[in-house]
């Protein structure tokens, strides 16, 4: 038994879980039915986990998984042709838009 995902993500994991069941890839699901696992997990830790029971179907699994996973972020960029603005710019931005605000409104 390998584990093949673990993720906040309840959407992803039965979604996950459907496509390999549908291969014929036998999994065991931890903590996928619980409420916690997609409300409270990214503050709890708690996370829903995939594991593939045989390892004649862990290629398999791991391709189903990246096809269902879909492109990386830096393709994505790459792809739109622009580069996404670095964090520290859109706290500025926000900083100079609220002090505008507070001097426009204080008069």
């Amino acid at each position: 038994m390998k584990l093949l995902s673990s993720s906040n993500s309840l959407a992803f994991v039965h979604s996950l879980r459907i496509a390999l069941d549908g291969e014929g890839i036998e999994t065991y699901c931890t903590d996928a039915d619980t409420a916690l696992s997609s409300i409270a997990g990214p503050m709890t830790g708690s996370a829903a986990r995939i594991y593939v029971l045989h390892e004649e179907d862990w290629a398999r699994a791991v391709e189903i998984m990246r096809e269902l996973s879909g492109p990386a972020k830096a393709q994505t960029a790459e792809v739109s042709g622009r580069a996404a603005l670095p964090v520290w710019f859109w706290i500025a931005a926000s900083a100079v838009l609220v002090a505008f605000l507070v001097a426009a409104l204080s008069n």
